[in-house]
């Protein structure tokens, strides 16, 4: 066995292939329509028989740039994403995550690690007012765009445009925006999981008509409207709009959504007039609005329990229930006729300890219940000291989609999370309920500008606690604050309270890039690493490529004066160290011990830094002892 070297093409390097994958499916379903790697359409169409429509007029959105945008989302990222721990709270023990960067890279590098994981994905992206579509327009190079973007690289930062509605291309520069990013999504979004997109009314129906495209339309579960405003303005110039949409697609038909909390109120209908024993009930109508020519059997005589008269049902109508379960209703005493005289007709009982724990939603979520965008800017404000976001949203509306999409372990995640409401919402509920939920927020360091009047506020804010003028910074601010809030709230609560904090990069394995001279660039290679990363930016960058979560708990063992540090539980093994012919034996001997000791769920994958080994000998020695002793529990040793 040889120890192959890591580059930038190597699938290794990339995140998931999206594409590749859709094949591999295709094969294992349509063997004979995939020849060489390839899809043979013919043969596929032929397999599929009348299902196929090969016309050119079918029902669906479309607009200029759609294939490109699909395209875009199925193109693997060669990015990284780099640890800032200098930002985090509570590095070592949480589990939750704040990623700086262009959401729709951050969404591609989550896919090996995070596939099918994620069990609630809530986002507010921009709503195409024509002056918050801040996306960068050129996808060329995406990583490239955003690093130039944020001051990475170059001296002319990526230009950052409003879409104004005076162009062309209007609704189509925002579905361009939009589709690869949810296409991205789809796939985190686990079998019983579900998205709940928030928008207003410009691009609603596009909305609506996109997430059919991607999800399904058999996916598509609600169109909630939540009321975002207690009071119309005066200054409104044309109907006021008081409301929010909120579009909830599920990933499959595995989604229940959750109940919500029954409330007092509701529960004060259900007395005990007649002292029953069975507890506190409400009466419900006994007679159904049914025919009798629709429902004959239903259409018959019943005694009054006090006056010994025949009762029938209310003319053009019948009873619920037939004549035999009436008559098991009566023995068990559930009808109630009223008191002293009684009624004329009986009505049933529901008993208070028979109806469900909980409510079901419905799609109308008044401000009383979830609150409004002032309650929101006016709790933030309080938060941060002053007003810096102008529609931030309430956190009891957040606590609803998760009490609905969510459960007491779920992944939450926010890809255009703004000042950081969903992880503060998250947080909240774990502090009230024990539960373990985790939360990914992302979030474009969107410069903010002190001269702009809408941003001067919020560029101040950075600058007063020492910050760069970007909107992610005020994401971790919210974040921080809210976690010492919620502590003293519930200073007995064992909820996770912190965050790490992962930045968005180029890859730490340096592309080859040959100049004038061929020898000074042949000897700048032997060092794959990009110059100025650390050990930390490698391993993170290994734990995305490899597909291990980037909580996961890491160990580290000194192995022949060498630190070696072993995740998920040792199907990743990665030494970075120098290492010597002379000193070559024991330190494989020693790691071929610790993964025995490890015992891992799946074969190892070992990594070394390749200008580490201190020749070939060095590095044939390390080989052939792995492969000897590990036999089935190793993969394959990689170098990088």
């Amino acid at each position: 066995m040889t120890i192959e070297r890591v580059t930038l093409n190597d699938p290794e390097a990339q995140s998931a292939d999206l594409v590749a994958e859709n094949i591999a499916v295709l094969k294992t379903l349509f063997p004979a329509a995939v020849a060489d790697g390839r899809i043979d359409f013919d043969t596929l169409r032929q397999l599929l028989g009348d299902e196929v429509d090969d016309g050119d007029e079918r029902y669906g959105l479309n607009w200029p740039g759609k294939r490109r945008a699909r395209r875009l989302a199925l193109t693997p990222s060669t990015g990284t994403l780099r640890p800032a721990r200098e930002d985090s709270v509570e590095w070592d023990t949480t589990r939750n995550l704040m990623i700086e960067g262009d959401n729709l890279e951050v969404l591609k590098l989550l896919q090996k690690s995070y596939a099918g994981k994620v069990k609630l994905i809530y986002i507010d992206p921009p709503y195409n007012t024509g002056k918050d579509f801040v996306y960068p327009d050129s996808f060329s190079d995406t990583i490239g765009s955003y690093m130039r973007l944020t001051g990475q690289i170059g001296d002319d930062r990526e230009i950052i445009s409003s879409n104004s509605d005076t162009s062309g291309r209007y609704h189509s520069n925002w579905l361009n925006m939009m589709m690869p990013r949810l296409i991205a999504a789809k796939s985190l979004l686990s079998e019983d999981g579900a998205i709940f997109v928030n928008i207003d009314d410009t691009e609603v129906s596009n909305l609506r008509l996109l997430c059919d495209a991607v999800f399904g339309s058999e996916n598509f579960v609600a169109n909630v409207i939540w009321q975002k405003k207690y009071a119309v303005s005066a200054d409104e110039p044309g109907i006021a709009p008081m409301h929010d949409t909120i579009i909830v697609y599920r990933k499959s038909d595995r989604f229940e959504r959750g109940l919500l909390p029954r409330t007092e109120t509701q529960n004060s209908r259900y007395t005990n007039l007649d002292n029953d024993p069975r507890g506190e009930w409400a009466s419900d109508n006994y007679v159904s609005n049914k025919s009798k020519e629709e429902r004959p059997t239903l259409w018959y005589a019943i005694k009054h329990p006090r006056t010994g008269d025949d009762v029938w049902p209310e003319p053009h109508a019948v009873w619920r229930y037939s004549s035999d379960k009436h008559e098991i209703l009566t023995a068990e005493g559930r009808l109630y006729w009223g008191p002293d005289q009684g009624y004329k007709r009986p009505r049933m009982k529901r008993y208070l300890s028979e109806v469900q724990q909980g409510l079901v939603p419905s799609t109308w979520w008044p401000f009383s219940d979830v609150g409004h965008n002032d309650e929101a800017q006016k709790a933030l404000g309080d938060l941060l000291g002053r007003k810096v976001f102008s529609t931030p949203k309430p956190i009891r509306l957040l606590d609803r989609i998760i009490e609905i999409g969510g459960n007491e372990k779920a992944i939450v995640l926010d890809f255009f999370a703004g000042s950081g409401s969903i992880g503060h919402a998250v947080m909240e509920r774990n502090a009230t309920d024990g539960g373990q939920r985790r939360f990914i927020a992302v979030q474009l360091p969107e410069p903010l500008d002190s001269e702009d009047s809408d941003q001067r506020t919020a560029a101040n804010f950075c600058a007063d606690i020492g910050r760069p003028l970007n909107i992610a910074e005020i994401t971790k601010e919210r974040l921080r604050r809210a976690a010492a809030k919620i502590k003293a709230d519930h200073p007995e609560t064992q909820a996770d309270l912190g965050f790490r904090v992962y930045k968005l990069a180029s890859s730490n394995l340096r592309p080859w890039s040959p100049g004038g001279d061929l020898a000074a660039d042949l000897l700048a290679a032997a060092d794959n690493i990009v110059q100025g990363r650390t050990e930390d930016d490698l391993l993170t960058e290994l734990l995305l490529k490899q597909g291990i979560d980037l909580t996961e708990p890491m160990v580290t063992e000194m192995i022949a004066g060498a630190p070696v540090h072993a995740m998920g539980g040792g199907v990743l093994v990665v030494c970075l160290a120098p290492v010597t012919a002379a000193g070559a034996e024991a330190l494989a001997d020693g790691i071929a011990d610790w993964i025995i000791a490890l015992n891992p769920v799946s074969a190892a994958t070992i990594f070394f830094k390749d200008s580490g080994f201190e020749n070939d000998v060095a590095k044939a020695n390390v080989a052939a002892i792995l492969d000897q002793r590990l036999d089935d529990k190793l993969l394959k040793v990689r170098s990088l």
